[in-house]
């Protein structure tokens, strides 16, 4: 009979669980897009969705590719489009790796619009309490925002846009913005307000 050490025992485990993890094929589904704000260098993220360990080609469509090595999906990446307009994306897997995706962008839809709200408390005053309100995103848009108290607004102009607004009373407000087309977004934000 012959004896086997500890340390081949291990060896061979290992090898064993090396190749099984070779075997189960990565899966690209879709890609999926959303705009980069200013703060997290602008252009498009854009997420190849599937499951495993994948390499593969992306094709940004704008005649600029990238190979991506032993990406673990859902993988995230940014890309700056020099137009707006509508590109092809197509993500072609490697060898273990299955699936093709394919998904046209339109950067016009996406990049222009509302991507969030933030608010920040003003000088107070005696009969009411100041609010200024930035409405983040991209573009020249037309914006409704309700400031939660009854009181709308329509805002024109390029984003990210500041508006100030004065509350008579403290308590809980919801704030909401809805970009018009062509613009695209909305975008809630629950302020407290105090004195």
């Amino acid at each position: 009979m012959k004896r086997v050490t500890f340390a081949a025992m291990l060896a061979m485990l290992t090898v064993g669980s090396s190749w099984a993890e070779a075997q189960v094929a990565g899966r690209i589904t879709r890609i999926e897009f959303r705009p980069a704000t200013r703060a997290e260098g602008g252009g498009v993220f854009i997420t190849l969705v599937g499951s495993g360990s994948c390499s593969y080609m992306i094709d940004f469509g704008d005649g600029q590719s990238e190979k991506r090595t032993s990406a673990v999906l859902p993988d995230r990446m940014r890309h700056t489009y020099g137009e707006d307009r509508e590109y092809l994306v197509v993500a072609t897997p490697e060898s273990r790796c299955e699936g093709v995706a394919r998904a046209k962008l339109d950067v016009r839809a996406i990049s222009r619009g509302i991507w969030g709200l933030a608010a920040e408390a003003g000088a107070p005053l005696p009969e009411e309490i100041q609010v200024t309100i930035t409405i983040d995103g991209r573009g020249d848009c037309a914006v409704a925002l309700d400031y939660g108290d009854g009181t709308t607004d329509k805002v024109e102009g390029t984003l990210p846009l500041r508006r100030t607004h004065k509350y008579a009373k403290p308590g809980s407000y919801q704030l909401r913005a809805v970009a018009a087309d062509p613009c695209r977004g909305e975008a809630t934000l629950k302020v407290e307000v105090s004195r």
